[in-house]
């Protein structure tokens, strides 16, 4: 298994593994994320890879990937990194791939002085909740509210 950083030719892969995982719902979403996120702002020739954003790869195949962004000090949270998407092959989970891409972060992390990494998850959530716990996340001491607009 290799990991590297994301480049551009890698996003049609990363793509279709998401929409495999997670279904068409987030398809639309999801591309309008890499239209700002990478195709907008990176290109290969770039001196530096696309900030917090890593792929895992076996024999050339794409198995697994992580973005995160850069998380301001807005709202009262400490500046971090906040994972947007982590996604692993399930023919390829419980390998490690997982916390391969989380050490990839926190390489990026430590590079940029930051000192945390958020990830928001829904209550239902229990898999990815265990998985993070797994890999050195707690429950953070904050609250996050939110509330249905009625129709």
């Amino acid at each position: 298994m290799n990991v590297r950083h994301l480049v551009l030719g890698d996003i049609e892969a990363v793509e279709n593994l998401d929409h495999a995982i997670r279904g068409p719902d987030r398809s639309k979403t999801w591309d309008v994320y890499i239209d700002r996120v990478l195709r907008s702002g990176y290109l290969d020739g770039l001196p530096h890879p696309p900030w917090g954003c890593f792929i895992a790869e076996n024999s050339g195949e794409l198995i697994g990937f992580i973005v995160a962004e850069r998380q301001m000090p807005t709202y009262g949270l400490p500046p971090g990194a906040r994972i947007v998407a982590l996604a692993v092959d399930p023919a390829y989970r419980r390998r490690g791939v997982g916390k391969a891409l989380v050490a990839k972060l926190v390489e990026d992390c430590k590079k940029s002085g930051l000192d945390n990494i958020y990830s928001i998850l829904m209550d239902e959530d229990e898999r990815d909740a265990a998985f993070l716990e797994s890999a050195g996340f707690a429950p953070a001491n904050f609250k996050v509210f939110s509330r249905p607009i009625p129709e």
